[in-house]
């Protein structure tokens, strides 16, 4: 069997009814690609080097050179199989295809690529990212060429020679005067290019052939620089993380100047402007809102209900795959219950005397949500009042603290500050966990990270930048009523090398539950900073807006 019936049997298995295979590797280097990253080669069974191919169900399979590699693809391509183009998406334009699902791999695809691609919306082509799905080139050729390892050797400084023209610092510092601010604003410069990379920081390696360059990510600002990278290095005094941990990194940007090239790949482009935290909260608060208006109407609405109108809420947003666990959605004496799923037989009517919450969340192209908040549509009693604003006082005590760079820091210690404003609680069931680690697309737990006093590796293990993970301290009283508050967060390094639990969930807190009388001045300014944070970065609707007037009401 050859390699594009090989191809077109997984593409049918992702239903994908074509696939699109660039030159290109996940930092869009332009010349002399590592062997590892040839896969447009390996597919065509040609060695041109430049080039964007199409594979389709049916027999067509179309082939992009530029003119300087065509007799060259001429000569080596089996033409019973490809049909050498010019220009691929002026062809698919001609021709309409009316291909519905065009598949890409977003970290190998540049955002220049996918935005010619633009032109063919209107004649009924569409393209889905597949971010969670192995290469399907890797997943066919595996037998024969592994794509995915790359050889990573030491990094060396060429300021500790006397070659360079300039030092790294005088690039870095002429680089932030000229282009990272102005009179008006700052800016914050993405490079995925290792050959930029190497230039600025004055840095080598031997990682690819014919290119001194080593894998790496850069972000630079006017105040920080963090190179991301696996490669063994000495001396070096940059902010230096693992190379992975660059695209949950980036989902944490708001409200920011960004400069980034058209070369950089899909996924950057992707987790800058389709944050899968910022989508699922819209969706949390476009279901909040319609459960409020319906409430009021004196409309019958069960906890099933609330599910599954939130699971349609969320499948309309941009790259949404599925919910990432079974949707908690608990009313009345149900909320004590720290595991409750509805049923389509829910009996239980969301009212204005109990208790309600949501626990959801959802797998994205580019990343996975967790999320809980509680409710009350009438009259709280003091006890709820008291619990909540409790929990609300523990989480901010985690927000608000900056812990210092050589601190141990992990699932116990984080627990035991959270329990520290339960601990005199007379709640009747104790929730052993406090929080777990999120993974990027994969699942909405991932294992080596946990926030309980059950000792364990995982509540051993040090928390460190780049990881994310949840908090979500809970009170219940069996057969009454429970209270749950929970937020992911992404953890951050500031420029002191101090560590802090930045929130990726932004939905108001309600203000219903808080005694404001026992909050301090210091988290009330924190709880509006908060909030502004929900109005710039999510569309919550009118129920975002009303939630957080009423906060700010309360507090003049």
């Amino acid at each position: 069997m050859n390699r594009l019936n090989t191809l077109r049997i997984l593409m049918k298995e992702h239903e994908c009814n074509a696939y699109l295979i660039s030159d290109s590797d996940a930092h869009y280097t332009f010349y002399s690609l590592s062997r590892e990253d040839r896969r447009i080669n390996w597919i065509t069974e040609c060695q041109a080097q430049c080039g964007l191919a199409l594979v389709t169900l049916n027999d067509i399979a179309l082939f992009q050179v530029p003119p300087n590699y065509f007799l060259l693809a001429k000569n080596e391509i089996n033409e019973n199989n490809w049909l050498i183009v010019d220009d691929l998406v002026q062809w698919l334009y001609e021709h309409e295809l009316k291909i519905d699902r065009i598949c890409y791999d977003p970290r190998l695809t540049p955002f220049f690529v996918i935005q010619s691609f633009e032109k063919l919306k209107s004649k009924g082509y569409s393209l889905y990212p597949m971010l969670t799905t192995t290469n399907l080139i890797d997943a066919i050729s595996i037998n024969e060429i592994t794509f995915k390892e790359h050889t990573l050797t030491p990094i060396w400084s060429l300021d500790q020679t006397n070659f360079p023209g300039k030092t790294s610092e005088e690039k870095i510092s002429e680089l932030r005067q000229n282009y990272l601010i102005d009179d008006n604003n700052q800016y914050t410069l993405i490079t995925t290019a290792m050959d930029e990379i190497a230039w600025l920081l004055n840095l080598r390696a031997n990682d690819m052939e014919c290119n001194p360059f080593f894998y790496s990510f850069m972000i630079i600002s006017t105040d920080q620089l963090i190179l991301f990278t696996d490669n063994p290095y000495e001396n070096l005094h940059y902010d230096i993380r693992p190379y992975n941990d660059f695209f949950s990194f980036l989902s944490t940007f708001e409200n920011q100047n960004i400069w980034i090239d058209e070369r950089t790949s899909m996924s950057v482009m992707l987790n800058l402007l389709y944050p899968p935290k910022k989508l699922d909260c819209a969706a949390v608060c476009e279901t909040f809102d319609w459960l409020e208006t319906s409430i009021k109407n004196k409309l019958k609405i069960n906890e099933y209900d609330v599910m599954k109108y939130l699971e349609n809420c969320q499948k309309q947003k941009d790259y949404y795959i599925g919910i990432s666990f079974d949707t908690i959605s608990a009313n009345g004496i149900n909320t004590s219950l720290v595991e409750y799923a509805p049923s389509i037989h829910s009996q239980y009517t969301i009212n204005e005397d109990d208790i309600y919450y949501l626990d959801a969340g959802a797998n994205y192209y580019d990343g996975t949500t967790d999320m809980t908040r509680t409710l009350h549509f009438g009259n709280p009693t003091v006890k709820q009042i008291q619990c909540y604003t409790l929990l609300l006082r523990a989480i901010l005590s985690i927000e608000m603290k900056l812990f210092e760079l050589n601190e141990k820091i992990n699932g116990e210690r984080i627990y035991k500050m959270l329990q520290e404003y339960l601990k005199d609680l007379d709640s009747s069931i104790k929730h052993i966990s406090f929080g777990h680690g999120v993974s990027h697309g994969q699942g909405v737990i991932e294992g080596g990270i946990s926030i309980s006093d059950k000792y364990s590796l995982a509540n051993q293990m040090d928390i460190k930048p780049g990881m994310v993970i949840t908090l979500e301290p809970g009170i219940y009283y069996e057969g009454e009523w429970g209270i749950r508050i929970e937020n992911v967060y992404s953890i951050e390094q500031n420029q002191s090398n101090q560590i802090y639990f930045n929130p990726l969930t932004l939905i108001p807190y309600e203000k219903k539950l808080v005694d404001f009388n026992y909050l301090t001045e210091q988290e009330l300014i924190w709880i509006k900073n908060y909030h502004q944070r929900c109005l710039d970065n999510v569309n919550g609707g009118k129920w975002m807006k009303h939630q957080i007037e009423k906060f700010n009401l309360s507090q003049v």
